[in-house]
């Protein structure tokens, strides 16, 4: 091919992209207004059944901000942490997964914790089996055990982590979600099943054989250039929105959330380190992460 038209294929290929790069740059006087909305991405594991629960939390959201806001659910992990790129979400409500994702890729802050049942701050990771069965975590070597993913940190993570320190050897058996999980428990599909330890309290005759970790609840992140006045127009907002009882019904369809509170971001380095001490990185905790790791990367002279 000659060169000429080598050099005008590029350009033809290139110019788009540099067009859509420029396009998502926004106009940050703009942003909250209904001309640009101020855009909240909502994680699989957050995105209520009843979608009249995010009607009520953006009209909350609202009122008490001044500003037009979009609750945008999104279909996968991958793009919840995809939507922080080039900068078109401005906050989410993502799963510590997700979080840890995205702050490593596109730099986002944890601005506030979710809070469940007494505002309790974090979880307790088990290992649960029905009474009568396994008595200890001895008991489960050659044992088919449940778990959640390969990308949950109470049903996966810290569960393997435990049983590998421990020297047991399970047969290890995936399901889609912690439901699932306890159910095949309660099925007898499973010896003991890996979830966090509120799930003791759905069926009566589970026991505890061994808390494998805390674990802090998930993050309400920002972009990180976003203006200090609209993140913390927004943060107040959402941490008001347990007030009402309308607001109280709308946060628990929410993965069970009963409210939120500011948080110190050093709360989810223990984590972080963890997964480094044992050979291990965020992008192990989300499926196509690392794809997005390869796509941001920058491009390399040969």
């Amino acid at each position: 091919m000659h060169k000429r038209t080598c050099l005008r294929l590029a350009a033809a290929l290139l110019l788009p992209a540099l067009f859509m790069s420029a396009c998502s740059r926004r106009d940050e006087a703009k942003v909250g207004t209904p001309a640009d909305p101020l855009v909240i991405v909502i994680s699989p594991a957050h995105a209520p059944a009843d979608p009249g629960a995010l009607a009520v939390i953006k009209k909350h959201i609202e009122a008490a901000s001044g500003l037009t806001v979009e609750l945008r659910p999104v279909r996968t992990p991958a793009d919840a942490v995809k939507a922080f790129d080039a900068g078109l979400a401005d906050a989410g409500l993502l799963t510590l997964e997700e979080y840890l994702v995205a702050r490593q890729e596109y730099r986002v802050k944890a601005v506030l914790q979710a809070l469940r049942g007494d505002r309790l701050e974090d979880y307790e990771g088990v290992l649960l089996a029905k009474k009568g069965g396994p008595a200890g975590v001895a008991d489960l070597d050659g044992k088919r055990v449940g778990f959640v993913g390969p990308y949950s940190v109470s049903g996966f993570t810290l569960p393997a982590l435990y049983l590998k320190k421990a020297g047991v050897k399970p047969v290890l058996d995936f399901s889609d979600g912690h439901a699932a999980v306890l159910k095949k428990l309660l099925d007898g599909g499973v010896d003991a099943a890996a979830t966090y330890a509120r799930q003791a309290s759905h069926a009566p005759g589970l026991k505890v054989i061994a808390v494998t970790g805390r674990v802090p609840n998930e993050p309400v992140v920002t972009r990180g250039d976003l203006p200090a006045d609209k993140r913390d127009a927004v943060a107040s907002a959402l941490v008001s929105l347990n007030a009402t009882p309308e607001g109280k019904k709308a946060l628990a369809a929410m993965a069970d959330i009963s409210g939120f509170q500011p948080v110190d971001p050093g709360v989810y380095k223990p984590m972080h380190e963890l997964l480094r001490s044992e050979g291990k990185t965020v992008y192990d905790l989300v499926p196509g992460a690392w794809e997005i790791y390869r796509l941001n990367q920058p491009f390399m002279p040969d």
